[in-house]
């Protein structure tokens, strides 16, 4: 008899073996709504924090302004005395630059009629016109005088022969006019930006659009998340940061390169969101997550992983993973790292956005945070 009951303990131990070793196959087997592709950022790795990108303190001395009355402050544009920004309940708001004790909300939202604004930028020859990228609405248009809002192109219904926008992210606008913008993923919207992430695949675009003859097209496509878009001197060239490969990618406008891209800048420590200008003449780059300590990099080469990661809910503990390191760092204007602040325990700018260059002082912007960072140079 207890030789019987050990062997039947044992078919039972097998047969519960295999059948979880079917159920996680089954699983696996199921599908998912992200097709991940195998990638690699460098077969170097992250770069060293040596150097320009020494671990420091001074990110984490920055103060917090409106600490708890705002929420998600994405990116940020000036004109007049006064700083913009978009919140993540649709608002868009103003403050004084010099004496910023209270704001004032220009745009509100109205329930079920709530965008995300993102990207905010400034006509240069009308500053009265402050165009956004809002992420579920597309590229709007706000005259500060009546306070009217007017949509340029429209997310849903683009024209053109253009597909829907999905996650319209960033821009610029040029002195003729003319406007670019990034829409990050043609497949992921704003909701669903961790399973862009996980897929990493070439769903993001730039697209150019003519507020004269309204006119749409798309620039450059294959990008990877197509984040913040910055212009360069004399508007020679435009600059995307490309947020699933850590690189900023550089599209030409004049000159004999026009029309065609290179890299500027590549092995990025981060996930790149928006790139700005620096007073110095060089950019800022600011960054969601770091790639410090290899998680992200090592699921790179696992597409299978970031699948079942993904599938299975697992979000959380793989952030969790992420260390809590606020950094942004300065480039030159040759796209080589020159100086970074850091906020080491993420006290005060754990996830960064935007940075916005005020000559003697920082304001850091963020997609999650109830604050503004505010740094003093």
């Amino acid at each position: 008899r207890l030789i019987i009951h050990e062997r039947m303990n044992g078919r039972i131990y097998w047969l519960a073996l295999a059948s979880l070793v079917a159920a996680v196959g089954i699983f696996v087997a199921l599908p998912t709504s992200i097709d991940p592709v195998a990638y690699s950022v460098t077969d170097d790795g992250p770069p060293k924090f040596t150097g320009p990108l020494a671990v420091n303190d001074h990110l984490s001395k920055a103060r917090k302004l409106f600490e708890g009355e705002i929420e998600g402050p994405e990116a940020f544009a000036m004109a007049d005395g006064y700083v913009y920004t978009g919140l993540r309940d649709g608002r868009i708001i103003r403050f004084g630059r010099t004496n910023p004790a209270s704001y004032e909300t220009i745009v509100s939202c109205t329930q079920g009629n709530c965008g995300r604004p993102l990207g905010l930028y400034f006509h240069p020859q009308d500053k009265s016109k402050l165009y956004v990228a809002d992420a579920k609405k597309g590229i709007l248009s706000i005259d500060l005088d009546t306070r009217r809002v007017q949509t340029l192109v429209n997310a849903h219904h683009p024209g053109n022969g253009i597909p829907p926008l999905v996650f319209v992210d960033d821009l610029v606008v040029l002195s003729n006019g003319s406007i670019f913008f990034t829409d990050l993923s043609k497949k992921f919207g704003l909701e669903e930006v961790e399973a862009e992430v996980m897929e990493a695949r070439p769903n993001g675009r730039l697209l150019h659009y003519s507020p004269s003859n309204g006119s749409l097209y798309t620039v450059l496509e294959g990008l990877h998340g197509a984040n913040g878009v910055c212009v360069g001197p004399n508007e020679e060239f435009l600059l995307v940061a490309e947020m699933t490969r850590a690189r900023v990618t550089r599209y030409y406008l004049k000159g004999p390169k026009t029309g065609a891209g290179d890299t500027f800048a590549q092995n990025l420590p981060g996930i790149p969101d928006n790139i700005t200008p620096s007073s110095r003449g060089g950019y800022w780059m600011a960054f969601a997550a770091l790639r410090d300590n290899g998680v992200l990099d090592m699921m790179a080469g696992l597409p299978w992983l970031r699948a079942l990661v993904y599938k299975s809910g697992l979000m959380g503990p793989v952030k969790a993973l992420i260390q809590k390191h606020g950094m942004i760092l300065e480039l030159d204007a040759n796209g080589q790292i020159v100086k970074s602040l850091h906020d080491p325990n993420g006290v005060v700018a754990t996830s960064s956005s935007s940075v916005l260059d005020l000559g003697d002082t920082l304001l850091v912007g963020s997609y999650y945070a109830p604050h503004i960072a505010v740094y003093t140079m």
